[in-house]
């Protein structure tokens, strides 16, 4: 199904990018966007971990907060149109063994992973002007992500003792995705703040459709999510 839905968006893009070309294009801009978020992660496995190790692995995990920053382009010709560009990614999650709040006996570990991203988004706009300066959209794209790095750091205790924090190596046994595409969408509010520029604010969400590893190996992997909100001030060129 997801092989079908790539077909079909690859074979719409030659008519987006001709829709500028078929009717009047009445704006274009470049934008600096900022996107906090909340992030989190489905947890899969390739056969190897039983429903129990997932549904435990899930119960111990939680999202981190990160964020996108990005240099954008748009083009609109009526009510349709697109952005592309190019945006840095930081996401990522933490696991939480048994706990680190209060006294307690045995081994409690809290482990940090992070992940940076190289986004390169394709996303359609449908626009809906409200009045001669706002206006309502709906976004729905899709978008390589280059990873760039993934560090992960451990700290731990025993018996209530801290035995401080380490990072991680890199296991190659675990060899980690080099390009992940995600699905992303949204609804947002355009402002124009004048003649040659306009301020955005969009609630988004952004599905991961692979799972971080290269290959399951019958073991964890896991597709990131993000929900956050983009704000974006914009240059318009008419």
């Amino acid at each position: 199904m997801t092989n079908n839905f790539f077909r079909s968006f690859y074979l719409l893009l030659p008519v987006l990018f001709c829709l500028p070309l078929s009717g009047q294009t009445y704006e274009r801009s470049f934008g600096l966007e900022l996107a906090p978020h909340n992030s989190g992660n489905r947890i899969s496995s390739g056969g190897g971990l039983g429903q129990l190790a997932l549904e435990r692995q899930d119960s111990i995990e939680s999202g981190l907060g990160g964020y996108t920053i990005g240099l954008l382009f748009e083009s609109r010709a009526d009510k349709v149109g697109f952005t592309t560009g190019l945006r840095y990614l930081k996401t990522g999650y933490e696991v939480i063994e048994n706990g680190l709040d209060g006294p307690t006996s045995g081994r409690d570990t809290y482990e940090k992973v992070t992940a940076s991203y190289l986004e390169l988004p394709f996303e359609i706009n449908f626009h809906q002007d409200i009045t001669e300066k706002n206006r309502a959209l709906f976004m729905l794209g899709i978008a390589a992500n280059l990873h760039l790095d993934t560090k992960t750091e451990q700290s731990s205790r025993i018996d209530g003792v801290e035995q401080g924090t380490v990072v991680v190596p890199d296991d190659p046994e675990r060899a980690l995705r080099p390009v992940i595409l995600s699905l992303n969408t949204g609804i947002g509010f355009d402002r124009k703040l004048g003649e040659n520029w306009a301020l955005r604010i969009q609630p988004y969400f952004r599905f991961f459709l692979q799972g971080n590893l290269n290959a399951n190996f019958d073991q964890l992997n896991r597709n990131y999510y993000q929900t956050g909100v983009r704000v974006a001030v914009r240059r318009v060129f008419l």
